[in-house]
């Protein structure tokens, strides 16, 4: 059982732990709130020998530049920017296809070729 003495608790090991006030976080709570999860991505390389290799991200101020080919461990949040570019690319390839076929289904309408 733990008595209250002077603002500081003692346990039965006689270990003397300073009170937290609720403003302040200890640092290892810190540390462990700071450690992010991690996780191994693999972005494929892009074809043509002029072709940049590596892509750039930044995810609340920090920056990340990942080269093409490679597997890499990036935190977790970097990885979900990775995965929202890509279903934003597929998208808007997605849209310009459907676009290119409302035009082809116009003109075989309005029979233009």
């Amino acid at each position: 059982m733990a008595e209250k003495k002077n603002n500081t608790k003692t346990t039965q090991k006689a270990e003397v732990m300073p009170e937290v006030m609720p403003d302040e976080v200890p640092q290892a709570v810190q540390v462990e709130k700071n450690a992010e999860r991690r996780v191994a991505v693999r972005l494929p390389r892009l074809p043509g020998q002029n072709a940049i290799q590596e892509e750039f991200f930044s995810v609340n101020g920090k920056n990340y530049l990942i080269k093409r080919g490679e597997t890499v461990e990036i935190p977790e949040a970097v990885a979900e920017v990775i995965r929202n570019a890509e279903k934003a690319d597929e998208y808007a390839m997605q849209y310009v296809d459907n676009l290119a076929q409302a035009e082809k289904d116009k003109k075989e309408e309005l029979g233009i070729q």
